[in-house]
C-alpha cells in the first residue's frame, strides 16, 4: 500500500467518525457548520496528499492582488493542541495511526522531500496531537558559494608591476579667462 493510500484511509475512517459525531451533536450548537467544514478540510487534505505525493510540479507564484483582502466570516476550525480528540474519541485512533505513518522511514523521506507537505500536514497534527510528531524539514537548497577575490583577467598586469604614478595632482588650477 502506498503513502498515499494509507494517509487517504487514515482520513476516510476520521471523517466517518466525524460525521457520524457531527450527526449527534458532538460539536455543540455550531455543529452542521463546523461538521462540513472539517469535512471538506479533510477531504480536500487527502487529495492534495495523493497530488504531492504524485511528484507534481511546484505551482507558480500567483501575482497578488492589489488593496487589502475581504475577510470572510463563518465557522473555522480551533487551533489548539488536540481539539479534535475531545467531540470525536475515535480520533485517537486516526491520530496512532497518522503517528505510525509519519515514522515510517518512505514517509519521512517523501516529507522532507517537499516542504509543501509539511504545510499541509501541520494543522492535522495540532488538532490530533498533544505533542505533534517531528515533520522533517526539507533539505536547504544548495546556494553557490561566493566567490572570495575578484577574478583578475589574464591580460591584466599582476598588482606588484604597476607602478604608482609618482606624484599625483592634487588641484588643478582654473583655465585663465581672457
Amino acid at each position: 500500500m502506498t503513502i498515499a493510500a494509507r494517509f487517504a484511509a487514515i482520513i476516510e475512517g476520521l471523517c466517518r467518525a466525524v460525521a457520524a459525531r457531527g450527526a449527534k451533536g458532538a460539536f455543540g450548537s455550531a455543529s452542521q457548520p463546523l461538521v462540513i467544514l472539517l469535512w471538506s478540510r479533510l477531504r480536500r487534505m487527502a487529495a492534495r496528499f495523493a497530488i504531492l505525493a504524485e511528484g507534481a510540479p511546484k505551482p507558480r507564484p500567483r501575482a497578488r492582488r492589489a488593496g487589502p483582502r475581504k475577510r470572510v466570516r463563518g465557522p473555522y476550525l480551533p487551533r489548539r493542541r488536540a481539539w479534535l480528540l475531545a467531540p470525536v474519541p475515535e480520533a485517537t485512533a486516526a491520530a496512532s495511526q497518522l503517528r505510525a505513518l509519519l515514522d515510517d522511514p518512505q514517509a519521512r523521506a517523501l516529507i522532507g522531500a517537499d516542504p509543501r507537505f509539511a504545510r499541509l500536514l501541520r494543522p492535522l497534527c495540532r488538532a490530533l496531537f498533544r505533542r505533534p510528531p517531528a515533520i522533517p524539514a526539507p533539505p536547504a537548497p544548495a546556494r553557490p558559494a561566493a566567490p572570495r577575490h575578484r577574478a583578475v583577467p589574464a591580460t591584466a598586469a599582476p598588482h606588484a608591476a604597476a607602478a604608482p604614478p609618482a606624484t599625483l595632482p592634487l588641484f588643478h588650477p582654473p583655465p585663465a579667462i581672457a
